[in-house]
């Protein structure tokens, strides 16, 4: 009865006919209660309505006191926080906060940190759940070493952005939706993921968000298509260790691999990436750079076949970024955001979806190269040695989507640890017959290396029109029976 005398006095005139509620006023931070049908109001009014000054007893009186003394133990915890009074929440210190309450959601979260990144414009990475009684929750947060950490109370505006509107997603969609946030008010943009995965409770949404300076917009727009292709991945596979792992144990472990993996790869872009206008002196164009015509025609010509995408591998860096820099002249500039060059002295294995990248080999010769990485890949990937002088492609345009699906999936068994995952279905195209050599002859292409590089850069323009001319009706085997090895292409 103390503690209701003591906050119907701060109240001031507000009054309730509800019995048994509790209200709380966030914007002024006060509380009032109600027991059965009475109304409660400030002890003044009361006074005065009774004709005496108050009807506290001595001991209520004393507790009054107290509180007003700011020493009882049910001080106000919205009012603390104004004041900046910093609460911990399970170890998690939180800073000072004037739009949220020390009870967030996000109050208590375990932290790890992102190293031997030299070059980074991610500032933060955030895993965050949804709670079907809290709310947004911030799970994780991987702080890049070097980089300023955001402050907790963006950690909580990323979170609640980032989980916002997904109340009635079906968590049993298997689908990964991608949402962008652009908050000049806070500096900063939020690429985001939004998925679902196996929790402690069952199946909950799910969501993984990169923190980025909104100084670096310019930059990331660039290489946005790169970023999603490598994140799509990676929750890819993070749903499947939720669903087998302890997340918190090997779980966390795994997921902190793969993120440091990408951050490797954008760190790569900032080093030594290709600049927007590259100069001849650099290229194989250059008197003083003189590479054979015929091994020149044939790395042009596969280049332009694979999308634009090529792997140049060799044992010095200069002789490989000739190459390199040459590829660059035949790459938009969307594309020349996600090339980089080689760098004596830091073997870079094979990066997913680069357009133009150049690696050192080993001293033994060999080349860090991952067969599956390369198959995972949007489109085939042109391999240039430049020692051997040998050009190779990873797969041939028509048969890459169907490796790549296989090798996703391949992936994605050995994480269930030998279960048998999905069964890969065959789809029959329904798409009416046509005439390869019609189209050869209205395009005016006698040489089958030059229709090549049409359809594959019409595929670029319109994705899917390759498939569709070598695998509609009777052209189904149009790869296999034409194009038999590149030397006969080229």
């Amino acid at each position: 009865m103390a503690t209701i005398s003591m906050l119907s006095s701060e109240l001031d005139g507000c009054t309730t006919d509800h019995p048994g509620l509790l209200f709380y006023d966030y914007d002024l931070g006060i509380m009032s209660v109600t027991e059965g049908n009475s109304r409660l109001t400030s002890e003044a009014e009361r006074g005065s309505d009774n004709g005496t000054s108050s009807r506290l007893s001595h001991a209520e009186q004393e507790d009054k006191e107290e509180k007003s003394n700011g020493i009882g133990k049910n001080l106000d915890l919205v009012n603390a926080v104004n004041r900046g009074i910093v609460v911990e929440n399970h170890g998690t210190a939180l800073g000072k906060d004037d739009d949220c309450s020390p009870m967030s959601p996000s109050s208590s979260f375990s932290v790890s940190s992102i190293g031997n990144i030299e070059h980074s414009f991610v500032d933060a990475l955030l895993l965050c759940g949804w709670d079907n009684i809290l709310g947004p929750r911030l799970d994780h947060v991987w702080y890049v070493r070097g980089r300023p950490q955001p402050h907790t109370n963006i950690l909580r505006h990323v979170t609640t952005q980032a989980l916002s509107g997904e109340i009635c997603r079906d968590v049993f969609s298997n689908q990964i939706d991608f949402k962008f946030f652009d908050i000049p008010d806070k500096g900063i943009i939020i690429p985001t993921f939004v998925f679902s995965a196996q929790g402690l409770r069952g199946l909950a949404l799910k969501a993984l968000a990169l923190v980025i300076p909104n100084s670096e917009l310019p930059l990331y727009l660039h290489q946005d298509e790169l970023i999603q292709a490598w994140f799509k991945r990676i929750v890819a596979k993070l749903r499947v260790i939720c669903a087998k792992k302890d997340f918190a144990t090997s779980g966390l472990a795994d997921l902190s691999s793969w993120l440091w993996s990408s951050m490797a790869m954008l760190s790569s872009l900032q080093e030594v990436g290709l600049p927007i206008k590259i100069e001849l002196n650099y290229t194989a164009f250059c008197p003083a750079n003189t590479l054979e015509s015929e091994f020149l025609r044939l790395v042009i010509a596969s280049h332009l076949m694979t999308y634009g995408r090529s792997l140049v591998v060799g044992a010095r860096a200069d002789r490989v970024n000739i190459l390199v820099y040459t590829l660059g002249l035949f790459c938009w500039e969307g594309e020349l955001m996600c090339s980089r060059a080689a760098l004596q002295g830091r073997p870079w294995p094979y990066f997913q979806d680069l357009c133009v990248q150049g690696c050192i080999k080993n001293p033994d010769g060999s080349h860090n190269l991952s067969v599956r990485d390369m198959l995972c890949s949007r489109y085939p990937t042109t391999i240039v040695d430049v020692d051997q002088r040998d050009v190779t492609q990873s797969s041939s345009a028509v048969d890459h989507w169907r490796l790549s699906h296989e090798a996703h999936m391949e992936e994605l068994e050995e994480l269930y640890q030998g279960r048998e995952g999905n069964s890969i279905g065959s789809s029959s195209a329904g798409s009416p017959r046509l005439s390869v050599k019609r189209l050869k002859l209205d395009l005016g292409l006698t040489l089958e290396g030059d229709f090549r590089i049409v359809l594959a850069a019409a595929d670029k323009l319109k994705p899917g029109i390759l498939h569709f001319v070598c695998h509609g009706g009777r052209s189904a085997k149009y790869d296999s029976e034409y194009l038999p090895n590149l030397t006969d292409v080229l």
